[in-house]
């Protein structure tokens, strides 16, 4: 059945797009140490070219890095997975396991790097985590946000009062905030203009119906 809900008794919003927003209250003690362990792998790998334009990319290893640090980020992944499968599935997410078999990895951007429109294929969520985001610019609009395209074909065609659909879903980053959202759903990333590195942890997650129990490695 698809995703929908009730609004009013005579309407009903079909085909909505959750994204789900988290903000991680251990953040502040463990972004840090986050940091340092991303800069430090910059500092010896040479990192990969993907959607990111600038920047660095490492490879998607990284929930397998040592450090508490980085079991306290698959702890919070975990959890908002759980989260995100308990209002998406209902009572259907029985059996699922979910697996981080996408990976994830660390994206630093520094001074006018950006990330191209993409998706993730062959994964059910995706999800980015903010450790921290250098000293932005004020003067530049949308400096390093993430937005989100209106995933639906053809919405674009006629205008409406209010123009409610064809448009985007803009996120304002902020250190420890966590977005899971459907790995099919286009976005990018804005330029990022300032010192300073803008740090993020991107991850993948595929669920697998009749597994077992729901996990994360």
């Amino acid at each position: 059945m698809p995703l929908e809900f009730q609004v009013a008794q005579d309407l009903v919003m079909a085909f909505p797009t959750p994204i789900l927003k988290i903000r991680v209250p251990e953040a502040a003690q463990i972004n840090p140490g986050l940091r340092s362990q991303i800069l430090d792998r910059e500092r010896s790998e040479p990192g990969q070219v993907r959607s990111n334009v600038g920047g660095w990319h490492s490879n998607d290893d990284l929930l397998d890095w040592p450090g508490p640090e980085v079991g306290a980020l698959k702890s919070w992944i975990g959890r908002a997975i759980q989260r995100m499968t308990e209002v998406t599935a209902g009572k259907q997410q029985q059996g699922l396991n979910v697996q981080l078999d996408g990976g994830a990895w660390a994206n630093v951007l520094r001074d006018g790097g950006y990330n191209k429109i993409h998706n993730h294929p062959g994964c059910s969520w995706s999800g980015v985590y903010y450790v921290s985001l250098g000293e932005r610019r004020g003067d530049i609009p949308g400096n390093g946000q993430i937005e989100f395209l209106d995933p639906r074909m053809g919405v674009d065609f006629a205008e409406l009062p209010g123009m409610p659909f064809a448009g985007k879903h803009v996120v304002e980053p902020e250190p420890g905030l966590m977005l899971v959202f459907p790995s099919w759903l286009y976005h990018y990333v804005n330029p990022f203009h300032g010192s300073g590195e803008r740090i993020t942890i991107a991850f993948n997650v595929i669920l697998r119906i009749g597994k077992g129990g729901p996990a994360t490695r």
